[in-house]
């Protein structure tokens, strides 16, 4: 015992045995900061990993929910890609409208994971959630709306064309440079939207003009149009021309269409749907057709070919009402892709879109052409000559398409 008490007593007169005591006492406090920040920053880690999940989920339900495509589906294939805690219950999916937001998705993810010092104190588990909310936002009003999706330029306008658009472009293309303009040729539209790149150095892209690279992809603005499966009844195995004698019915078919050069075809106002079935429809004289949807089809869907003269004066206006309303022309979704070619000499006058989603579309009408309200959605769309739109559409029926964007709004 005396032993003891002198060993003790030399320690605490010793400076070297002063910092052992010091130091054992500061210890327990030391290890138990470098435990605490160690137990912080795994959960700093784990909060991210789930946020960062929660995020990248709600943005692809969003997407999904653009395209109509499955939100469920797209949500949980996205969060199998992603690393993040186990979660210790179902992840919640709520779609619906939001403040500000008439479509959005959100995404709440919980998980419960025990850290070793922290656990000591709190006597249970440490429950995180990560909440995320995506919203389809409009941004940007668009005429011409290209539907191709792969790597070449889905816009392409050359020839010395100078596109004056009241409106915006958008090509689905995934390439580097989804619109081009070469040579002379200049574009002059707002915005230029693509799901790909726009290389707006390089490019005749003119002021105004405010491009929008990377963007959602634009989904079919007219998908819910029907694919006629056979003809209407009675439906004449002649061509229409000039000459045909119009029935009382308003919708009428015909195996084609020809108007011959200097002649006129007046389409009665009671008729707001010509079909021609199966035949091409060529136009060289002049067109009188108001508030009418030219829809070309056939059996399996295989229909024919439009064939515009460029001596040809077009009067023609889409539908104000109805299951066509906006359309002036529509070529069966299941055709094969062929180049429809938009001419017409200089009184023409289009309203309504022209709806050729499994076609490519060139523009070649001349500058005096009155299309103050025309759209086009195909597949690749090319301008050549002069085209000068302005997109009045008011009172028309036709109107012009949202660019439809994702972002994070929570």
């Amino acid at each position: 015992m005396m032993r003891a008490l002198s060993w003790l007593k030399d320690l605490i007169s010793s400076e070297r045995g002063n910092v052992f005591v010091v130091a054992a006492a500061v210890m327990p406090l030391l290890l138990g900061s470098a435990a605490f920040a160690i137990d912080t920053i795994q959960l700093s880690v784990w909060k991210r990993q789930l946020q960062r999940a929660a995020d990248s989920g709600a943005i692809a339900g969003a997407y999904a929910l653009s395209l109509d495509d499955d939100t469920h589906d797209a949500i949980h294939g996205d969060l199998d890609k992603n690393k993040f805690p186990t979660l210790s219950q179902e992840e919640v999916i709520v779609i619906g409208p939001r403040p500000g937001f008439p479509e959005t998705v959100q995404v709440t993810l919980t998980a419960t994971r025990t850290l070793p010092f922290l656990s000591i104190f709190t006597q249970r588990p440490t429950t995180m959630v990560a909440n995320a909310t995506a919203a389809l936002d409009q941004s940007g009003v668009f005429c011409m709306v290209s539907l191709y999706d792969g790597p070449d330029a889905g816009i392409d306008v050359n020839g010395g064309a100078e596109v004056n658009l009241g409106c915006g472009m958008k090509s689905n293309c995934t390439g580097d440079e989804c619109v081009t303009a070469g040579g002379s040729s200049s574009i002059t539209a707002s915005p230029i939207a693509a799901v790909g790149g726009l290389d707006g150095e390089t490019n005749n892209f003119n002021q105004p003009t405010k491009l929008q690279p990377h963007s959602a992809a634009q989904k079919d603005p007219f998908a819910y149009l029907p694919n006629p499966t056979k003809p209407p009844a009675g439906c004449s195995t002649e061509p229409l021309t000039e000459s045909t004698v119009w029935t009382s019915a308003s919708h009428q078919c015909f195996a084609s269409a020809n108007v011959s050069p200097s002649a006129t075809l007046n389409v009665p106002a009671h008729v707001d749907t010509v079909t021609i079935w199966g035949g091409d429809i060529d136009l060289k004289g002049d067109v009188n057709s108001s508030e009418a949807t030219w829809v070309m089809s056939g059996d399996n869907g295989q229909a024919g070919d439009l064939i515009i003269n460029s001596q040809a004066n077009l009067n023609m206006s889409s539908p104000t009402s109805g299951v066509y309303k906006g359309v002036l022309f529509y070529r069966d979704r299941r055709a094969s892709n062929i180049e429809i070619k938009i001419n017409g000499g200089s009184s023409s006058h289009l309203t309504g879109a022209m709806y050729f989603p499994s076609s490519d579309i060139t523009y070649a009408g001349g500058a005096g052409m009155n299309v103050e309200c025309l759209q086009m959605v195909g597949q690749k769309l090319k301008f050549r000559g002069g085209a000068n739109i302005t997109n009045q559409c008011a009172g028309t029926g036709a109107s012009a398409f949202n660019q439809t964007v994702v972002r994070l709004i929570e």
